[in-house]
């Protein structure tokens, strides 16, 4: 029994083949910005054509599932879901996003079409189980929305609960999902009840984002007729945090400067780590201080510049190091157990 399992990422996609005891076969297939920004599906019909000039080459005979990367919807608890007509309809017209993360599920029901198998998403971007305090944002026009890297956040911790034998639903964590953008959660009993926007105007800075910023300067900067809207949500997302200050958004190269003798970038990169710091304590103070661990996990939980910081300052608390994004993972780990029968698969409707 396999699981084919596809990633589409702002560089790339990454597709995979697992059997239950894990991952057989891997393959990336390079994503063309341009095509994003003019048209999604232009950037569709080149992955779809290139993966499936892959997959004529490979025994599928005993595939059972397709699972797409999760884009941005509607908001929805946590979940498998089928990838029904409206689900495509919302991706296909990019009514929530237009984001690579769209075609996960535009080929997922190709593939599971040509292969007369199920197609899903596993938790999606969007997914939203927030207390209703949560929502409040201070501004009555403006509520908060919960937009996160779910799928890692859920997979990774349900991965560390089944290392140290404890039951997810039962507990709290606080987990931070540290990458090109950064979401730091409240994960209570399995749910996600809090969690920074980590795309635009919450919680720390991060290699490409901006984080939260000053009211003021960032109405000064909007109203400063150097941006449209469209260009200054670029800028915000794309061309702030380490990239803005340092140019470049690799951490590893901004350590390297600091071992070089680099001051400012040592100012910089120690900026971002102290406030990755002070969002987690914000998401400690939201379960009350009572959390079995914190977890890192995330492209940056394999730089030892900032993990080694992170234990030292939290060393009052168990903590937790899962480097990576495993996504493709944690795409495959929830297809299996929807498989068996051990989670629901829902309707997206």
């Amino acid at each position: 029994m396999k699981i084919l399992t596809i990633c589409p990422g702002s560089t790339s996609t990454k597709v995979a083949l697992f059997t239950p005891q894990g991952k057989i076969d891997e393959i990336t297939i390079p994503v063309d910005n341009f095509r994003i920004r003019k048209n999604i599906l232009q950037e569709y019909a080149y992955q779809r054509d290139a993966l499936k000039r892959y997959l004529d080459k490979v025994d599928l005979s005993d595939l059972a599932a397709v699972v797409g990367r999760g884009a941005p919807l509607k908001p929805l608890e946590g979940g498998v879901y089928n990838i029904t007509p409206q689900l495509l309809s919302d991706l296909r017209e990019c009514r929530y996003s237009n984001h690579i993360s769209n075609v996960g599920g535009l080929l997922a029901f190709f593939f599971g079409n040509v292969y007369h198998v199920p197609a899903w998403i596993i938790d999606p971007i969007s997914v939203d189980e927030f207390d209703e305090v949560a929502r409040i944002s201070g501004v009555p026009k403006i509520k908060r929305k919960s937009c996160s890297h779910a799928l890692n956040i859920k997979a990774t911790s349900r991965k560390l609960c089944e290392q140290e034998g404890w039951n997810l639903e039962e507990e709290n964590f606080v987990v931070a999902h540290l990458g090109g953008g950064i979401s730091i959660c409240a994960l209570k009993k399995g749910k996600i009840r809090d969690v920074n926007d980590g795309l635009l105007g919450m919680g720390p800075f991060s290699p490409e984002r901006a984080g939260a910023l000053p009211i003021k300067g960032l109405l000064d900067l909007a109203f400063s007729g150097e941006y449209t809207q469209k260009e200054l949500e670029h800028y915000l997302s794309c061309e702030c945090g380490l990239k803005g200050y340092l140019k470049t958004n690799k951490a590893q190269e901004v350590v390297q400067r600091i071992q070089e003798g680099d001051e400012y970038a040592r100012l910089i990169l120690d900026a971002m780590i102290y406030q990755i710091e002070k969002e987690i304590g914000a998401m400690l103070a939201a379960c009350k201080f009572h959390v079995k661990a914190i977890l890192i996990t995330g492209g940056l939980a394999h730089n030892t510049y900032i993990t080694e910081r992170l234990l030292k300052d939290f060393s009052p608390f168990k903590t937790f190091i899962f480097p990576g994004e495993n996504e493709l993972e944690a795409m495959a780990d929830g297809g299996f157990r929807a498989l068996k029968g051990e989670i629901p698969i829902l309707n997206y409707t």
